[in-house]
């Protein structure tokens, strides 16, 4: 038993990254099945959890890194893993609404996991046992992913921390007073805002989308208006990471960083990781989130249906998609830059002045920003493809921007 600990080690550097070896890894894998090891995998799986935790990631964080780089098999147990550690620190009562969330998110995109993840500390038994393969092979694949799991986990880096660890968590989190009902006119002006994007992602009439669009990002702003003059001055500033996927994830983080900005959040890109951070107001990150969604189901759809790209079977092509991509976001950006400025000459009209507090959130936004990513740099653009940036342009001029 006392080896094992250096076994799971030993596999784990053997698996991913600079030293990795197929051959070690296979052996200790060989090596696990014959040993009564799922107990002290197990611990190390949650220990690795706890410490990423406390280090600045989140879990979807934590299953995005798999998905990107191993199969589906490492990222179900990954989903599983989390699952089970936030079983056994009782995460669901204790942690930020934003955690909880994350998790339901995996109980959804893994609902089978979420099902049969085990409270006992040994929750590897029932996992590994759980395909009913229990011939060796099967059973050494399976240690094969465990280790596979710990390796690319160990070599995560610190990053920013967006919200308390859960070393800082009370034991029972605060009852948050005036919570929003369905009524509010908060919560309805959320409902509309989703309802524009919803019509707007499923019409097929490019002009109708661009009108839905802008008419959503009016209402954005003005809801956001509302949100800061109620406020009274008291500014939240909040972090949210961001996860995109390929292909041309460069070109689509561009387009997170133009919705951002037309709604007064910051965002950052991680390539290492196809990560993006937004920082701003929550309503503004909430909104942000929800508009770039949107447009990027648009935008991919644009792509798919480009007359240029049609003509040249570019569509497919790298070159033109990443110029397609960049194209359109920032000519989506003027475009909602425009209907940000119409709805904030409507709100002055009814609110009066309103840049002392839109100054005042500008620099809460800048000093957060500054403070989680003192580092940060500008990226530079890439070189494009002339056609894939023409045909993004007129996509964009014809995007649908009132979701």
């Amino acid at each position: 038993m006392s080896d094992i600990p250096g076994l799971l080690r030993r596999g784990a550097d053997a698996s991913v990254g600079k030293t990795k070896s197929q051959r070690i890894a296979d052996d200790v894998a060989d090596r696990l099945v014959s040993m009564d090891a799922t107990a002290v995998g197990s611990l190390a799986l949650t220990n690795m959890i706890e410490t990423l935790y406390e280090n600045g990631w989140q879990p979807l964080d934590l299953v995005h890194v798999v998905r990107r780089q191993h199969t589906m098999a490492v990222t179900t147990l990954a989903a599983a893993a989390l699952l089970h550690q936030a079983d056994l620190t009782d995460a669901d009562s204790r942690a930020p609404q934003d955690w909880v969330d994350q998790m339901s998110s995996i109980c959804e995109q893994f609902p089978k996991v979420a099902t049969r993840v085990e409270s006992t500390p040994d929750f590897l038994t029932a996992y590994l046992t759980s395909s009913g393969k229990s011939d060796y092979i099967a059973a050494s694949d399976q240690w094969l992913d465990v280790l596979t799991l710990l390796g690319q986990w160990q070599t995560l880096p610190r990053w920013p921390q967006l919200g308390p660890k859960p070393s800082q968590w009370p034991r029972t989190r605060p009852t948050v007073s005036g919570v929003a009902g369905p009524d509010s006119p908060n919560t309805k002006m959320l409902s509309k805002i989703r309802g524009l994007l919803a019509k707007a992602d499923a019409t097929d009439f490019e002009e109708e989308a661009e009108t839905l669009t802008a008419k959503a990002q009016e209402l954005m702003t003005r809801y956001s208006i509302d949100t800061m003059l109620l406020s009274q001055g008291h500014i939240d500033i909040h972090g949210r990471r961001v996860h995109v996927d390929g292909p041309h994830a460069p070109a689509k983080a561009q387009l997170l960083h133009v919705v951002g900005t037309a709604n007064r959040v910051k965002a950052i890109w991680d390539s290492e990781f196809a990560v993006a951070t937004l920082v701003g107001a929550p309503v503004d990150v909430e909104q942000t989130e929800l508009l770039f969604t949107s447009l990027l189901v648009q935008a991919t759809r644009a792509l798919g249906h480009s007359p240029e790209a049609k003509k040249r079977k570019k569509a497919g092509s790298a070159a033109f998609g990443k110029a397609f991509l960049y194209a359109y976001a920032i000519r989506v950006g003027d475009r909602l830059t425009d209907a940000d400025a119409h709805a904030l000459e409507e709100a002055r009209h009814d609110s009066g002045d309103l840049l002392p507090i839109l100054a005042a959130q500008t620099v809460a936004v800048e000093a957060e920003f500054d403070r989680l990513f003192p580092t940060a740099k500008p990226m530079r653009g890439p070189r494009l493809d002339a056609e894939g940036w023409d045909s993004g342009q007129a996509a964009a001029d014809r995007a649908d921007l009132s979701r």
